[in-house]
């Protein structure tokens, strides 16, 4: 049989041409899935192949985040292999999917109750970064960036409440698409903090991200701006220079870059912390209460005990004006925010393990500050690859839009590859021998 195509869109134009059949594709995909799996370890559960209906994505297989609901089966939410349950209604995104054609070949890894910035989980066997066994994988949709970045999977949907897209991508060299807020349905998705999460899409290539995109997003999305107005934010004091340097020779790049100090940083910060953990804390309060709470949950449980209701309820109600605010002072000049991913070079897994001999606190901080403000402010983002550091560690930067300017992200993105890896994603340019 004719070996997969690196690209979701290159399947699907061999398929409608008749070069590839729709069935032999769809067993050839889940095949490699399971071979994959036995090194990286990334999925949950594997389902049989099954050719659904006629669409755009017919022949093509996908593995998700163990959190959406399926026909008859509860997910496991990173704290069990799942729940048979002949009542449970499949999740709306993942319907949308298989309307146009998709197979669902696998329920992937996670933080247990998505909360974790790190794939660390001590119910299945440790995620291997494909790029080097000692790298970190970020999480919580740590199988999801396994799974792309490995071939296991083409593309596959995550959620993001506070990075959770970007994180993992960022770490294991692909593109997170983290969506505007209500842009994608949340039924049937376990929830995390109600007011934060979001439905992201992690893939190897911008354009791959897109297909899956315009068949899931609920609302009209606003056309690309063709040559964007792009401005930058980057705090060397908060970054490590090994990652600076490598922002900064991306930026020379880009022709009239407008920077910006982006002063409410700190106090957004600190009123998404506020949303975050007040949320998750009333919504697993049993769950933090337990003898052994999951890392992830007791972290978020000490930082409840200092926020009160009123606290919680005057950031909610200042949402909206924060938001209108931010969009008016940083993009309304520019079309395109770009902020960094991660504040230092990519550690190794063993220093954002909580417990571990080697952990370091700055490490694990390292992963996710730079981004759950924006999930606070509704806006999309979505991190991409630029290289790598002296270590040989990829460097990626995100970039952020007004709402349902998802196409100008994506086809920014887009340019970057072709610019960068000479339309290449970053593995198959830096890491042939994995690819």
């Amino acid at each position: 049989m004719r070996p997969l195509p690196s690209r979701l869109t290159e399947l699907q134009a061999m398929i409608q041409q008749g070069v590839m059949n729709p069935v032999d594709a769809l067993h050839h995909q889940s095949d490699q899935l399971r071979a994959l799996d036995e090194k990286f370890h990334a999925v949950v559960k594997t389902f049989p192949p099954n050719v659904g209906q006629k669409g755009p994505l017919l022949g093509l297989g996908l593995a998700h985040k163990d959190l959406f609901n399926l026909s008859g089966r509860e997910p496991g939410f990173g704290h069990h292999t799942g729940i048979d349950n002949t009542s449970t209604i499949m999740a709306e995104v993942i319907q949308q999917l298989e309307q146009a054609g998709a197979s669902q070949t696998a329920a992937l890894v996670m933080a247990p109750y998505a909360c974790g910035a790190s794939s660390q989980n001590s119910h299945f066997p440790r995620c291997v970064n494909p790029l080097n066994e000692s790298y970190a994988v970020g999480g919580s949709s740590s199988g999801s960036a396994v799974a792309v970045a490995s071939k296991m999977s083409y593309v596959s949907l995550g959620s993001d409440t506070t990075g959770s897209v970007r994180i993992p991508s960022a770490t294991c060299g692909i593109t997170g698409l983290k969506t505007s807020a209500g842009l994608i349905s949340l039924q049937g998705v376990s929830p995390l903090s109600t007011s934060l999460d979001t439905i992201g899409i992690l893939g190897r290539y911008a354009k791959d991200i897109e297909v899956i995109l315009d068949i899931i997003a609920n609302q009209h999305l606003d056309a690309s701006i063709a040559s964007p107005r792009i401005s930058s934010w980057l705090p060397k004091q908060r970054i490590d220079p090994l990652v600076s340097l490598g922002i900064e020779q991306f930026l020379q790049n880009l022709a009239s870059i407008m920077t910006i100090d982006l002063t409410e940083f700190e106090d957004l910060c600190d009123a998404t912390n506020t949303v975050m953990a007040h949320e998750i804390s009333t919504q697993y309060a049993k769950e933090i209460a337990s003898d052994n709470p999951p890392k992830g949950l007791k972290s978020v449980g000490k930082i409840a005990q200092l926020i009160s209701l009123a606290q919680y309820e005057q950031v909610i109600q200042s949402r909206q004006l924060r938001s209108e605010s931010f969009i008016e002072k940083y993009l309304s000049t520019s079309d395109i925010l770009l902020i960094p991913c991660l504040g230092q070079s990519l550690p190794n897994w063993t220093a954002v393990e909580i417990g571990h001999p080697d952990f370091s606190r700055e490490a694990y901080l390292s992963l996710f500050q730079f981004m759950g403000f924006i999930n606070l402010l509704g806006l999309p983002s979505i991190s991409f690859p630029i290289g790598e550091d002296s270590r040989g560690r990829p460097v990626s930067i995100q970039a952020i839009a007004r709402p349902f300017q998802e196409k100008t992200l994506l086809n920014f993105a887009h340019q970057m590859e072709q610019q960068l890896f000479d339309g290449n994603c970053y593995i198959g340019q830096f890491h042939p021998d994995r690819s």
